[in-house]
């Protein structure tokens, strides 16, 4: 997951927490082990990742050319366009979905974006989902069965979580479970 390789200066955008098909692909090459490590950072919070088709090249690359041509790509016009609002801006792309744009941290990466909350391509899962849909995966692999409420508890039980009392078909953990391992091979 290099962000040099994938990601243009001046753009701070990380790919493993807002991009759907890059978040896919990289915890489909790592051990189950490391995908819970990386996920440890944001277990509590919620990720809004984008599910489009646009590569974070082109979802950087479109918000580079959008701030270039309204003239707010240079720091200082970017950092004015910014305090004129609450300090974020939201910029529609050629697929219709919509990135929040807000100054990043440092000035080599000034422009940091992720996907607008409510936005087209959008979905919106918390950290602790992500990492019990993986152990999930990992239970149903190694000992059969279908996905259950035992099988889930079980999971998050191994990773240091209080167990959930039900299960909704087609929400939270089963709707993240079918998106992640129903979609692909194993």
């Amino acid at each position: 997951m290099t962000l040099s390789n994938t990601i243009p200066l001046p753009v701070k955008f990380n790919p493993f927490k807002h991009h759907w098909r890059f978040f896919n692909s990289y915890t489909q090459q790592k051990p189950l082990l490391e995908v819970i490590k990386s996920l440890d950072a944001v277990c509590n919070n919620y990720i809004d990742f984008y599910t489009g088709l646009l590569t974070p090249r082109e979802v950087s690359g479109q918000v580079v050319s959008a701030l270039k041509l309204s003239g707010h790509y240079q720091l200082i016009s970017f950092d004015r366009w910014l305090a004129e609002v609450k300090y974020y801006r939201v910029i529609s792309l050629s697929d219709g979905s919509q990135w929040i744009v807000r100054r990043g941290e440092d000035d080599e990466r000034y422009i940091h974006i992720h996907p607008a909350r409510t936005g087209l391509f959008t979905i919106r899962i918390k950290g602790s989902t992500l990492k019990t849909v993986f152990m999930m995966h990992q239970f149903i692999k190694a000992n059969g069965g279908e996905l259950n409420l035992e099988i889930i508890n079980t999971a998050r039980r191994h990773i240091g979580l209080s167990p959930v009392k039900s299960l909704h078909r087609n929400k939270g953990f089963m709707k993240c479970y079918q998106m992640m391992f129903t979609s692909t091979s194993d």
